[in-house]
């Protein structure tokens, strides 16, 4: 993706893989990311999902922005865990995107994220 995004940074997101249709995310959750019973601040799995829903869509010279996009929790997680965001393309066509990620604690489910993305012309502005 071009450009800082500042929010990710914020959080402590880092990539781990970046390409066409395809990211992967992670975030060490610390007291900063936890909400008022010690779990994780669902705001924060939200964030770290659609930040690899964004990389996945806005590879190279490609630019999207989310149309819609839907969550599920599954499990918690809390302090000290490490929380990865598999962000896949799983259907494309010229003017749209659908991406499935999940966000794991280890090799546990903590998140279903779904994203469908409407891709921009190259020469349009946001």
């Amino acid at each position: 993706m071009r450009g800082n995004d500042y929010f990710r940074e914020l959080l402590g997101i880092k990539v781990v893989v970046a390409k066409d249709g395809y990211s992967k995310m992670s975030l060490k959750i610390t007291k900063e990311h936890t909400n008022f019973v010690g779990f994780t601040h669902g705001g924060v799995i939200f964030a770290l999902a659609d930040c690899a829903f964004a990389e996945a869509v806005n590879f190279g010279d490609k630019r999207a922005v989310a149309v819609q996009v839907s969550i599920n929790f599954v499990r918690p997680s809390s302090e000290g865990d490490v929380l990865t965001a598999e962000a896949k393309t799983i259907s494309e066509g010229k003017t749209f995107a659908l991406c499935s990620i999940t966000v794991r604690k280890e090799n546990k489910e903590v998140a279903l994220f779904t994203g469908l993305a409407y891709k921009l012309l190259t020469d349009k502005k946001i």
